[in-house]
């Protein structure tokens, strides 16, 4: 027997392709989105045996062996709807709680700090437990792209219908006044929060291509294209960029004056700045010349 990969959740009925990570089903194949099963905490509202990751089915096995095109929906409410993001009409903008006055809400200072930075850390909740973990990212117009392993059971877990946050930072410079009290720095960090929505077919692709090229410009174009089997063993992912749901907040400038004798210490500001190195070879790699891509990346960074 084999599972029949049924096409839908059955709480939401978002669809659930069989060469996708994102469903969960128990023993008995009830099968829900990875974000429902969160709701339902793992519990599936039929049989209550546990949920857990569905498996994929792809290339020829797919073929071979086709899922099942039956879409199964309770009649119940779905306690999912909110809590995948299919509603959000309620939901209070996220606000800075201190030092409010540092915070902005120009969206080119948040997609020129995305798009400056090249790691983040993602969060969310696993088994009621936090799951955080840094990942390169990729602004793509109105939503983040990131990926990672399809072997990743926490990630297959968190990415469909999850809610999540990325956290990213530029520490600019260490602000050193006359105590250690009143030093500070300067930084640009943003929090941005929705739910994970897989990418899948040809979607998936573009986003990995633009992933790659987000890191190293035009090197998709150097090295052959990515096979079946690579993409099949990749989970491509994207975070929504929505109004009222991300946080941008920056500090800048040396330190306040001070209200009392320093006593002759100095204060100021240290830059702090990424550069890159000089490209160092594979030792198998011959006399193969420097690639464009990687001249343009050293010469980004310096």
């Amino acid at each position: 027997m084999t599972l029949k990969m049924r096409p839908s959740c059955e709480c939401c009925d978002a669809d659930l392709p069989a060469d996708a990570v994102g469903a969960v089903v128990c023993s008995h194949e009830c099968t829900f989105c990875a974000g429902c099963s969160e709701h339902l905490e793992r519990v599936c509202p039929n049989c209550g045996g546990e949920l857990v990751p569905r498996p994929t089915r792809v290339g020829d096995a797919l073929r071979r062996t086709p899922a099942s095109t039956e879409r199964v929906v309770s009649a119940g409410e779905c306690p999912g709807t909110g809590y995948c993001g299919l509603a959000h009409a309620d939901r209070a903008p996220e606000r800075l709680a201190r030092h409010a006055e540092r915070g902005s809400t120009e969206r080119g200072a948040l997609d020129a700090l995305l798009d400056e930075v090249l790691a983040g850390t993602l969060s969310t909740v696993v088994d009621g437990r936090p799951w955080v973990v840094p990942m390169l990212f990729a602004r793509d117009g109105d939503r983040i792209l990131l990926h990672g392993s399809t072997g990743a059971g926490a990630l297959r877990r968190v990415a469909s219908g999850a809610p999540a946050a990325l956290t990213v930072v530029s520490v600019d410079g260490l602000v050193v006044a006359h105590t250690t009290f009143e030093s500070s720095a300067n930084y640009r960090s943003a929090v941005v929060h929705g739910e994970l929505v897989t990418l899948t077919g040809a979607e998936r692709a573009g986003a990995l291509d633009r992933l790659s090229d987000r890191l190293l410009p035009g090197r998709t174009g150097e090295v052959r294209p990515t096979t079946r089997r690579e993409e099949a063993a990749t989970l491509a992912m994207a975070l929504p960029i929505t109004d009222g749901r991300w946080l941008l907040k920056a500090r800048a400038g040396g330190p306040s004056v001070p209200e009392e004798e320093t006593a002759g210490a100095w204060c100021g500001v240290v830059p702090l700045r990424t550069v890159a190195g000089v490209p160092e070879p594979a030792p198998w790699a011959g006399d193969a010349p420097v690639p464009a891509s990687v001249e343009a990346l050293v010469g980004r960074w310096t």
